[in-house]
């Protein structure tokens, strides 16, 4: 509603602004556009609501003096408004909070923003400018894991057992995680991935044969809502 509210106000300035030709001619000079907006990533280990920076980049012409709105979406919605001015310092950064707790892990959106701005020519006649821009920026917040290894040799077999878990701040704590686990050996000085599984209610189980002591460890990828992890090494 409230962009729809402010694009209604857009279209009578622009109507206001058109009238008469000289009025048309300072109008048509004014120009305001966002080229980026950003924030670095987040990691999230605990329940609390964050504060992070948001940045902003953008070009104008014939424009005195400036506010910019942009709203900040996580995924059930939008989460916050980063707001950026000419009245303000730094006037390209804003100080914003979100709770994950409540707008969950994974991409947040930066944009569309509105645009306030203004004019005053040598005369000293004021125009008005307002518009939406719908440039737009994303930055993800991602839950901690964690990773472990355990190992248990009978004879000529080792089986590893991984146990994973990402930090869910919906829930409030911990949680079993799902990712596809990478089961690696120490070879010389690098790590040999011997099996990937794909882990199931926090576990994942492989057996390798092998008469002589190895190293292992597990390891797997960050994706857009979980950070990646690697266990601490066992020897077996």
């Amino acid at each position: 509603m409230k962009f729809i509210r402010r694009a209604l106000v857009s279209a009578v300035a622009a109507i206001a602004l058109v009238v008469g030709p000289a009025v048309s001619a300072e109008a048509a000079t004014m120009s305001f556009d966002v080229t980026k907006l950003s924030a670095k990533n987040m990691v999230i280990s605990n329940s609390n609501c964050k504060y992070f920076d948001v940045h902003l980049k953008y070009k104008k012409r014939n424009v005195d003096s400036w506010s910019v709105d942009s709203e900040i979406a996580g995924r059930h919605g939008n989460a916050t408004t980063a707001f950026f001015g000419d009245y303000s310092y730094p006037y390209d950064k804003d100080r914003a909070m979100i709770c994950p707790s409540l707008e969950g892990l994974g991409k947040y959106t930066i944009g569309p923003s509105e645009i306030d701005a203004d004019y005053s020519n040598s005369n000293y006649d004021s125009f008005w400018y307002a518009r939406t821009d719908y440039t737009k920026g994303y930055f993800y917040v991602r839950g901690k894991t964690y990773a472990s290894l355990s190992t248990k040799r009978s004879g000529k077999t080792v089986t590893l057992t991984s146990k994973t878990k990402v930090y869910n701040p919906e829930k409030y704590g911990k949680v079993s995680y799902n990712p596809k686990v990478k089961f690696q050996v120490k070879s010389g000085s690098k790590w040999k991935t011997i099996k990937t599984v794909a882990a199931k209610k926090g576990k994942a189980t492989y057996k390798v044969k092998t008469k002589s002591k190895k190293t292992y460890r597990v390891t797997f990828s960050q994706v857009s809502w979980a950070t990646g992890a690697t266990s601490k090494s066992v020897k077996r």
